[in-house]
């Protein structure tokens, strides 16, 4: 069963930066492997372009080995061939699950689930490899990842992010957080099978047919914060609001039936061990 396309996205947007600096602070495991498991909540539209909400219970676990590797179903599977003081450079392999016409997500336990989609059809899941680089130079990390996907949507997206990081004492806990920009772009193949619709599509769906072309997919801000409760046991809360590009934002799917304006956030806890 494919998962919520959104949730993905929403977590990818926040995550490799709140990880980055919790993996800073906590250190690493033993011979070098870093494990952790959690679960959150977050709210979030039910497919990217709604105008209702979900809340879903998600899973967390992730596994690092010391610089190098590193693996989760957020950030996806990857490998820094260039890792030092201020760079982070190295291939990335990771999974849409796509999104399916009934609007649903495994994880939902709460709020609308969208008709919205009936006569689209599933968007199938989509293995994505690339690459990413990004450069620090403290307070301020720089990210531009580049994705083409093999089988599903078939197109290439990629995202660039700037964030602003620091620590604060908050009850006598060291507090991280991270804020700033994002703007994602994909090609006329990533926005077509997302938004466009087709003739078959149209006539099943009752919305217009539309074509895409490349562009900016959306653009907007994000923001973690990290506060740890124990050594070992830390909460994440993040939120994102985010605009959707003109090829996204003017699908008669999005005009009709949901909103250019999109916004998310969740709270997690993490066990490290």
């Amino acid at each position: 069963m494919k998962r919520n396309s959104f949730l993905l996205g929403a977590l990818l947007t926040v995550f490799p930066f709140h990880f980055s600096a919790q993996a800073q602070s906590l250190g690493d495991g033993k011979e070098g492997w870093d494990f952790s498991i959690g679960a959150g909540l977050i709210i979030a539209p039910s497919y990217v372009g709604d105008d209702s909400y979900q809340i879903l219970a998600v899973p967390d676990i992730r596994v690092r080995y010391k610089d190098k590797f590193f693996a989760s179903v957020q950030e996806g599977v990857g490998y820094n061939v260039i890792h030092d003081e201020h760079w982070r450079v190295g291939p990335l392999v990771r999974y849409d699950f796509g999104r399916d016409e009934d609007g649903d997500s495994p994880f939902r336990i709460g709020g609308h689930k969208t008709d919205d989609l009936i006569g689209l059809g599933d968007v199938d899941g989509t293995a994505e490899v690339g690459a990413f680089v990004e450069y620090k130079l403290t307070p301020v990390t720089a990210r531009l990842e580049v994705m083409h996907g093999a089988g599903g949507h078939e197109g290439m997206l990629g995202k660039g992010t700037l964030a602003y990081s620091g620590r604060m004492n908050l009850i006598n806990a060291p507090v991280t957080y991270s804020f700033g920009p994002e703007v994602k772009f994909a090609d006329s193949k990533y926005h077509e099978a997302y938004f466009g619709i087709d003739a078959g599509q149209s006539a099943s769906s009752g919305l217009q047919q539309y074509d895409t072309d490349a562009g900016i997919l959306s653009y907007g801000v994000n923001a973690s914060v990290i506060v740890p409760v124990t050594d070992t046991l830390s909460s994440v809360f993040f939120a994102n609001y985010s605009v959707l590009g003109n090829e996204a934002a003017d699908s008669p799917l999005v005009e009709q039936r949901g909103s250019e304006g999109q916004s998310s956030a969740g709270l997690f806890v993490n066990y490290r061990f």
